[in-house]
């Protein structure tokens, strides 16, 4: 009777005794409906409990237990139970949860102890009660009415344990997974697999903002971050065995979206679908972007970045970004950047060190993409409160084409680039090393070239392309009391550039197939050093080196004996025909550059020199012309200035020539010259010219083009031979010989030459005879005066010769003449006075230095 009142009074019983436990933490069962099948396990039909945070209730559980004595008692109960098997579960929260917090700061280098002793627990941790829940509902507490926010806030899973196996699984409410976990224990270790919606996940964690860490709820769940979504799934193959952690994830169908940026930098939206692998030991972890690479999933690796540029240079011109960075984005219009890693990460917590094969970044452009590898990357990381990390190095590789606003005026092609090269830290600077192939190419360029402040060529020199290689380092040095210390300051280089140009175009001027600049470069920036090679179509037309602080350096550009020949071979556009066959050039400019923007307007010296030339000069033939002449280059002026010799001025003439051959032939031709070049007018003097014509020779003390009104150039002719002279008009029956000298004023009134009281005298005895001369017989029979004046000059030896000369704008040279001398045939004395009338003009004609020549010569020359 006993057993049957306490049996049919079970409920209220049970619930007395437990809630006499339940009390101390303020909780109560507020029903229970129970029974024992004839296993003896306990059938709970129904089961309510009232806690603080939530109401429970439990639906047809079963309760395998040990229904012995021994274990009736309380302190033995617990461990009488064996399976708890539930087959729905309710709880209703009745307030937010709130998880501890530690307040003790977590340090970075602790992470990997930490992470294998939960591990460790994991494993270590046995379940005491098979549990098995088929399902259960979770009503989030929220202080709405609103039934259907309520309803929003109902999660539905499942959860089961037992001593090998653990599954729990979260769905919402419309029955969309949430979360998914399973757990096998296996040979002191342990397999699981986590499956998650990511949008779903953080719809969980935004209703349970207390039970997570304050900054993840700053940076995650916050409702001034409501502006932003994600959506995508993740999944997660475990396996911890051997104190190593193997786990292999796909992160799919990715997508972030922010209203916001970062930093003020706009919209932006992130898109990735990635599958890589973890493996963690104590020391180290590694992730493997390419594992089983016969899995498409691998193959596809990628995060891309959408943005909205104006937004962003807006942010970046915010934060003090540098000039050059922002309007190389305005250049080129950048919307999307993808980032594709590769290979494998490898972090090493002992050392604090990041081992990365690397990614790929690539941008859109606006024919290609823009692509940045990013290959053995070595970072290191500092465990301070904010972790910091700092690369230490990185091999890299840019290609693609830009367009660089600073070249617009040149080209409207965009620039090629194919950037290969390595970036290293080391204690006081960084360095990069530039690697063999690394080229920048422009096409299509129209060079804008000044002569001087005002004088700018028309036609303007055209490029078809124009690539740059470089190879070599740069060092940069950081700006600490320590770089300093060690004189380590500014930029410093050693480089070696390959500069290429096709079809170097110049109308009128030159045309080269391909032109090479090769450069080496060496020392920093306010001491550099910089060698330099000219190459045209093969010759090396000039070196340059220079020299100083790069912002105003010492230049020099100079060639030694350079071949006339191959220069001509250049199809170099002359003022004047040439044909040369031998002969030299050399050449020396120096100086500092000041004016980046007017070379012109830059002190310069200029020293030319050519040797041994040989060839026709329009039509005239040269042999073993020789040239020395030394220029100051300043305020867009090009004068000429006289060599020294020990500090006194030298009087040697500067320009030789061993022959002109013209109607006669001049030798030993020699002069100074003094040239002025300034706005495009050019002033030529010419010092103590002089050589050999006709047997004699000539000199002129000075003369200077273009030609005075005024001032007259003076002819001095000694001893000229007369019957060389009267060789050029190659008349017949009339012999000259003997020599004069004498002195010719030469004029020039802009459009023709004149002479005024020229005058020449004999130098020793000469010969006149006039025979078989069909005019002279014709003027002896007409008349016995010029009969008897003919006869006497068939056969005059004459000791007095002089001859009063002028020329008119004619060209006709009149020569007042007077003979004295002695006929042996006739024996007799003769005194004859002539007035002859030449063309002189003619004459001169034949030396080609006819106005065809002066203007031909000159204004090419301009």
């Amino acid at each position: 009777m006993v057993f049957a009142t306490v049996w049919y009074s079970r409920s209220s019983v049970v619930t007395s005794i437990v809630n006499n436990y339940l009390v101390q933490h303020n909780s109560a069962i507020t029903c229970i409906e129970f029974t024992l099948n004839t296993d003896f396990d306990l059938l709970i039909n129904r089961l309510c409990i009232d806690t603080p945070y939530a109401d429970l209730e439990l639906i047809n559980t079963r309760i395998k237990w040990q229904f012995e004595p021994a274990y009736l008692t309380a302190a033995k109960i617990a461990e009488s139970i064996s399976a708890i098997h539930i087959a729905s579960a309710n709880v209703r929260a009745k307030a937010d949860i709130s998880l501890p917090v530690s307040s003790t700061p977590q340090k970075y280098n602790e992470f990997p102890i930490q992470l294998s002793q939960l591990l460790n627990d994991i494993v270590q941790f046995t379940v005491p009660v098979e549990l098995d829940i088929q399902a259960f509902s979770y009503q989030v507490f929220t202080n709405q009415q609103n039934q259907q926010t309520q309803q929003k806030l109902i999660y539905q899973g499942g959860l089961s344990a037992t001593a090998e196996q653990f599954h729990f699984s979260l769905a919402n409410a419309k029955q969309e997974y949430v979360f998914a976990l399973d757990l096998v224990r296996k040979q002191q270790g342990f397999s699981a697999n986590i499956n998650t919606d990511l949008a779903r996940l953080r719809s969980f964690l935004t209703v349970h903002q207390s039970a997570l860490p304050p900054a993840l709820v700053a940076q995650l769940v916050n409702a001034e971050n409501e502006a932003w979504s994600v959506m995508g799934q993740f999944n997660s193959q475990i396996d911890w065995h051997q104190q190593v952690l193997t786990m292999t994830n796909t992160l799919s169908h990715f997508s972030f979206r922010a209203e916001q940026g970062f930093a003020q930098s706009g919209p932006i939206e992130i898109e990735a679908t990635l599958a890589w692998q973890s493996v963690f030991t104590v020391g180290n972890l590694t992730l493997d972007f390419t594992h089983d690479k016969n899995q498409a999933s691998y193959q596809h690796n990628k995060i891309q970045l959408i943005i909205e540029q104006p937004q962003l240079l807006k942010a970046l011109s915010a934060q003090g970004i540098a000039p050059q960075v922002i309007n190389f984005l305005n250049d080129n219009v950048i919307n999307e950047v993808s980032v594709s890693p590769r290979g494998l990460v490898k972090i090493d917590f002992a050392k604090q060190r990041i081992i990365s094969d690397g990614f790929n970044i690539s941008t859109s452009n606006i024919n290609e993409p823009l692509i940045l590898s990013l290959n053995n990357l070595a970072l290191s990381y500092h465990d301070k409160a904010a972790i910091t990390v700092n690369l230490q190095k990185a091999q890299f590789l840019l290609t693609g084409q830009v367009n660089i606003g600073q070249l617009q005026p040149f080209s409207k092609q965009l620039v090629r680039l194919n950037i290969i090269g390595e970036l290293v830290q080391y204690n006081d600077f960084w360095q990069v090393t530039l690697g063999e192939d690394t080229a920048i190419e422009i096409t299509q360029l129209s060079l804008p070239v000044t002569l001087g402040q005002q004088e700018k060529i028309k036609n303007k020199p055209t490029v078809t392309s124009f690539i740059s290689h470089w190879q070599g380092s740069v060092a940069i040095a950081k700006k600490d009391l320590k770089s300093q210390k060690n004189n380590i300051a500014g930029v410093t280089f050693e480089l070696e550039i390959n500069n290429q140009i096709s079809q170097l175009h110049l109308p009128n001027i030159i045309h080269i197939n391909r032109l090479e600049l090769n450069t080496k470069v060496s020392g920093s920036v306010d001491k550099i050093v910089i060698h330099a090679e000219v190459i045209a179509d093969n010759l090396a037309i000039a070196r340059v080196k220079l020299t100083g602080d790069i912002r105003q350096p010492s230049i020099e550009i100079f060639a030694k004996e350079l071949l006339i020949t191959d220069l001509f071979a250049l199809k170099i556009k002359l003022p004047i025909e040439m044909e040369l066959i031998d002969g030299t050039l050399s050449y020396h400019l120096s100086g500092q550059i000041k004016n980046n923007e007017n070379f012109m307007a830059n002190p310069m010296l200029l020293a030319l020199s050519v040797k041994d030339v040989s060839g026709e000069i329009d039509g005239t033939w040269l042999q073993e012309l020789n040239w020395q002449q030394q220029f100051i280059l300043q305020h867009d002026r090009l004068t000429s200035i006289a060599a020294e010799v020990k500090g006194k001025v030298n009087a040697v003439n500067n320009l030789t020539i061993a022959k002109i051959e013209t109607a006669t032939v001049i030798t030993q031709f020699s002069t100074q010259t003094a040239i002025d070049f300034v706005q495009g007018e050019l002033n030529v003097v010419a010092r103590n010219t002089q050589g050999n014509l006709f047997g004699g020779s000539f000199a002129i003390a000075h003369a200077q083009w273009p030609f005075s009104k005024t001032l007259a150039v003076e002819v001095k002719l000694t001893k000229i031979d007369l019957e060389k002279l009267l060789e050029l008009d190659k008349k017949q029956g009339i012999v000259v010989t003997g020599k004069v000298s004498g002195q010719l004023p030469l004029y020039y009134d802009g459009e023709h030459f004149l002479i005024k009281a020229g005058h020449l005298h004999n130098v020793g005895d000469g010969l006149i005879q006039v025979y078989n001369n069909s005019a002279v017989a014709e003027l002896k029979a007409s008349s016995t005066e010029f009969s008897l004046a003919f006869a006497a000059l068939e056969n005059l030896h004459y000791h007095h010769l002089t001859s009063a000369v002028s020329m008119t704008d004619d060209g006709y040279m009149l020569l007042v003449t007077e003979i004295k001398g002695r006929n042996p045939d006739l024996d007799n004395e003769v005194n004859l006075n002539l007035n002859l009338s030449y063309d002189l003009l003619g004459l001169l004609e034949s030396f080609n230095i006819t106005e065809y020549f002066e203007n031909k010569l000159i204004k090419g020359l301009h």
